[in-house]
């Protein structure tokens, strides 16, 4: 940037967006004062390496004048949120930790895990870090409370009850077996159990058995009995516990080796209840704790009111202000340095160290058990090199639609999902899978070279010796001409090389595998990308045609029913409960969709 443009920037609150020669935003910040923060990035020599990175692509500052830091926190989060910037620290692969759901937007709301949390009124709990650890609370909470586990839109008169029902794992909502209050009072202790207030739930629990015993309902007394049982066992196996009753949660961050691990202790009703350990994304922030910790609560149902970390938060006022804004009550964030609590920080400290070590380990193992194959693969394609990176490319269609293409990139023999991309294809008319490689791969190399970034050590296609020509001759004329390249053909697992007439035959050993692992992985990409364009696809084409159903109502349809085929099956009663939608536009949109169908 220029002195006179970073000149011109406000001294005043705001979020600054740094993008690239591209015009792709590349890092998301706040200050207080935009021009002082801005200018502090030029200049001078930093010393992370990444910092250093970031400032030599800056190509322009675009910035969003606000009242408070507060309000630029809360745009901070909504501007990552939408760009993921490649230089913000972030958590890696977030999008699929899982989540426990609870649909409170319903009348007889649905417990169950989820990767994509998206429907509007729900509350969710996590994320778990450990797929294993949220299938053990939802077991729990299944044997502790017959919650409905079907996805049917209750009420309706159409459900019938089920075999769940018979061995008393449902309460049988869609009958009438249990009324919405009842059922919502079930709810309202499963949301404690997954709050970790299980004492509270305990209490809870035991007036109800006592008031059921006096009205002489023992059968009801008896659950209840065999409930509190349950949650009991639970407590005794939190054996942990601080000396105070207290809700609060510990984090720590460890760096070094590469590898940035953050690690957080829940303590709720002074007991442990669970860690969770989030490897990060490093960014080009000095420092990481604010970061997380914006992430780490964006969707959290419950914030403690303390929250003990293991180093100061350079923004720790307001992160405490927005967390008591989401929480509704005052949230401290401290640093102790005595007593039980600098025990816990101490104790989420070794922790997250003892993480990065095993996270550090099992990636150098996988790297070893990597080399062999990559050693085969260089011996065998008879390249200059290891080929330490490898980008892979296909391409899927659904007849003369929906045509897609993918890029995966293998660093060492592991995946490198910040490297991954897909691609509508825009200049090929027709099944034409040559042509359709051509365009993605020289699509990628003018991106790469237009950026800066290191090209791959070797071009994987899947297909034979015609899309290996398309991918050589995109990469002579994005201008990569010494870009090793091969493909990879299914039927006989062949390899086809540039200027050699036979194919290559590997032995099925290590080399083989890898990159039978690379070629599938980016077909399992433009597969997932080309099937997801599709059900957009319906979706829309299916409900746009409705007179009167606008943007705004259409997303309400399809985040209260699922899918346009929940939808079609709905009634007309069941349709008007969707907010903005009256009896008169319902029947008007089960009338279209079942005309349709037909």
């Amino acid at each position: 940037m220029k002195a006179e443009d970073l000149e011109r920037l406000p001294d005043h609150p705001g979020v600054y967006l740094m993008k690239d020669a591209g015009g792709r935003v590349i890092y998301v910040g706040k200050a207080n004062s935009l021009r002082k923060r801005v200018r502090s990035y030029f200049g001078r020599r930093h010393e992370s390496a990444r910092l250093r990175a970031l400032v030599s692509r800056i190509w322009n500052v675009e910035t969003f004048l606000v009242d408070s830091e507060l309000e630029a926190l809360l745009l901070e989060l909504n501007l990552i949120k939408e760009h993921r910037p490649r230089y913000n620290v972030r958590l890696k692969d977030d999008k699929r930790y899982p989540y426990i759901e609870v649909t409170l937007g319903e009348p007889f709301p649905r417990v169950f895990g989820t990767r994509r949390p998206a429907a509007e009124g729900s509350l969710l709990f996590g994320p778990y870090t450990d797929a294993q650890a949220m299938h053990r609370v939802l077991r729990l909470i299944r044997q502790v409370f017959p919650v409905r586990s079907c996805t049917a839109v209750l009420p309706s008169r159409a459900v019938r009850l089920c075999f769940d029902y018979q061995i008393k794992k449902c309460s049988g909502p869609c009958e009438g077996k249990a009324s919405e209050e009842e059922y919502r009072q079930m709810i309202d202790r499963v949301i404690l159990l997954l709050k970790g207030k299980n004492r509270t739930l305990v209490e809870e629990l035991r007036r109800e058995m006592a008031r059921a015993s006096e009205d002489r309902l023992y059968e009801k007394a008896a659950i209840l009995r065999d409930q509190i049982a349950a949650v009991e066992r639970v407590i005794e196996r939190q054996r942990m516990s601080a000396s105070d009753p207290a809700d609060r949660d510990v984090v720590a961050l460890s760096e070094g080796d590469g590898e940035l691990v953050a690690v957080l202790l829940r303590v709720r009703e002074g007991k442990m209840t669970g860690k969770e350990t989030f490897p990060l994304q490093a960014g080009a922030e000095e420092e990481a704790l604010g970061p997380f910790l914006k992430r780490l609560y964006e969707k959290a149902p419950a914030i403690p009111p303390e929250i003990l970390a293991d180093r100061e938060a350079a923004d720790r006022e307001t992160i405490e202000a927005w967390l008591a804004s989401r929480a509704g009550f005052r949230v401290r964030l401290l640093v102790p340095s005595r007593g039980e609590k600098k025990r816990l920080v101490d104790l989420a400290r070794a922790n997250a160290a003892h993480e990065r070590q095993a996270l550090l380990v099992r990636k150098l193992a996988r790297k070893d058990r990597s080399f062999e194959a990559l050693r085969e693969i260089r011996r065998a394609l008879e390249l200059a090199r290891i080929p330490r990176r490898i980008e892979c490319f296909d391409c899927s269609n659904l007849g003369d639609r929906d045509l897609v293409g993918s890029s995966v990139s293998f660093r060492d023999g592991l995946p490198e999902k910040a490297r991954y991309r897909r691609y509508r294809i825009r200049t090929v008319k027709g099944i034409d899978d040559v042509a359709s490689i051509g365009e993605i791969v020289g699509r990628r190399f003018r991106r790469l070279l237009a950026e800066g970034d290191p090209l791959p050590d070797l071009v994987l296609v899947d297909g034979g010796k015609g899309q290996l020509a398309a991918a050589c001759a995109a990469l002579r004329e994005a201008g990569a001409e010494g870009t090793e390249a091969a493909s990879l053909a299914k039927r006989e697992e062949e390899v086809f090389r540039p200027g050699v007439s036979e194919a290559i035959r590997l032995p099925n050993g290590p080399g083989l595998r890898l990159l039978q692992r690379i070629r599938d992985e980016a077909h399992r990409f433009a597969i997932t990308y080309q099937r997801r364009r599709r059900a957009e696809g319906t979706e829309r084409s299916a409900l746009d045609a409705v007179p009167g159903l606008g943007a705004e109502r259409k997303r309400a349809l399809l985040l209260r029913f699922g899918s346009v085929a929940r939808v079609r099956a709905a009634t007309a009663i069941e349709i008007a409960r969707v907010r903005g939608i009256g009896p008169i536009l319902a029947e008007r949109i089960r009338a279209h969709l079942r005309g349709a169908e037909r």
